[in-house]
């Protein structure tokens, strides 16, 4: 079954109102991440507008889908069950238990129980592009708002038509909302990662050797030109001046994020310090989901979600019809490695709330799989 799922027909009704729902609720918590019109002075976290998304697509799968325990998804659940009581023990053990984070961690294991229908996919992303131009009204511009566009865009791919001409009119439009919302290295590097596996997807991917030949040359010239043209305004640009001849300054090249990453290194624990693990006064999250786990919850929780994060892309990656979501767990991982709080922290919904649903969505393309196979073999 391919889950790149494009539909031509119109909306349901409630294909529709869901759409809304999610469409507001993202467009919301953007405004509120690019504090538009100071609404972090009066909304001081996003909690609240997280569970009511859970809660939304919680009651989408109850009314249009079922609770499934095949191997795979037992798998899958065990580690993240492993992974969320190891948070719950860190919780417990740096007395920094948060019964907003309870409620959020509990749907999010129920919504994991179901099996994910392509269609509740469809609104979330949907909803989610839709949201996008409310990170335009930033005064400012943010990384953060960068890295939304990033997952937004990626998550995108699964709904735009595999042609080149579709990425066109899609590719230029994200690209300009970019480079107006944010200058942040890492959402424009990643941009351009996404842009050449999704043009490699469709231009090699069951494509005549002709065809192929010609994309792969046109690929390099269209890259290659541009750099020889242009390496030193780029060269300055990624390395910010960090790279000499007298090494490599990697607080620099890293924007202060390396001094932070080694404080939070060098202060390990096994059960992690807490919310208050360094002083935020300076940046306002760790910029690295794993050190941020790391420092949060312990060395123990961040173990289990490396498993959890390798696990999901190695799922992602084994069938060409989850490409898709191989690109969004690939480019949320890196992301994550430079910009992006993973859950609890400045949480920003639109990211983790399609990286869960896009989880349990490969979950159950390989239930679906498993269940094939063994009906063929009867």
């Amino acid at each position: 079954m391919d889950m790149t799922w494009v539909t031509r027909s119109l909306f349901t009704y409630e294909g529709g109102v869901y759409t809304l729902i999610f469409a507001l609720i993202f467009t919301l918590t953007n405004l509120v991440m690019i504090d538009f019109s100071g609404l972090q002075t009066d909304v001081t976290g996003q909690e609240p507008f997280f569970i009511l998304m859970l809660v939304a697509i919680l009651v989408y799968q109850y009314k249009n889908s079922y609770i499934a325990f095949s191997r795979v998804r037992i798998i899958f659940l065990s580690l993240w069950l492993l992974y969320v009581l190891s948070m719950g023990i860190s919780m417990v053990a740096a007395d920094h238990f948060v019964w907003k984070e309870a409620v959020i961690l509990m749907l999010i294991t129920l919504i994991f129980c179901f099996r994910m229908p392509k269609s509740l996919v469809r609104y979330l992303v949907l909803g989610s592009l839709l949201s996008l131009p409310a990170l335009l009204l930033a005064d400012h511009t943010l990384n953060e708002s960068g890295a939304t566009l990033i997952f937004a865009f990626t998550a995108g791919l699964m709904l735009v038509p595999k042609s080149n001409r579709a990425m066109i009119f899609y590719m230029l439009s994200m690209f300009a909302a970019l480079l107006l919302i944010t200058t942040s290295r890492t959402a424009i590097l990643s941009y351009f990662i996404i842009l050449i596996l999704q043009l490699s997807y469709i231009n090699l991917y069951q494509r005549f050797a002709r065809h192929r030949q010609r994309f792969i040359k046109g690929l390099l010239a269209a890259t290659l030109i541009p750099l020889v043209v242009f390496i030193r305004p780029i060269y300055r640009f990624f390395t910010t001046g960090a790279i000499s001849t007298g090494g490599i300054d990697w607080n620099a090249l890293t924007s202060g994020r390396s001094e932070l990453w080694a404080a939070v290194w060098r202060d390990r624990q096994w059960f992690g310090g807490g919310h208050s693990y360094f002083d935020f006064s300076q940046l306002p999250h760790a910029h690295n989901i794993f050190f941020d786990t790391l420092g949060r919850y312990g060395i123990i929780t961040a173990v289990f979600f490396v498993l959890l994060l390798a696990g999901l892309f190695l799922l992602s990656v084994v069938s060409i019809n989850t490409v898709h979501i191989a690109m969004y767990m690939f480019i949320f991982i890196v992301i994550g490695m430079f910009e992006y709080s993973y859950l609890f922290m400045f949480t920003y919904v639109l990211p983790p709330v399609l990286f869960f649903a896009l989880a349990n969505a490969v979950v159950t393309y390989h239930e679906q799989s498993d269940h094939m196979i063994k009906a063929q073999g009867r």
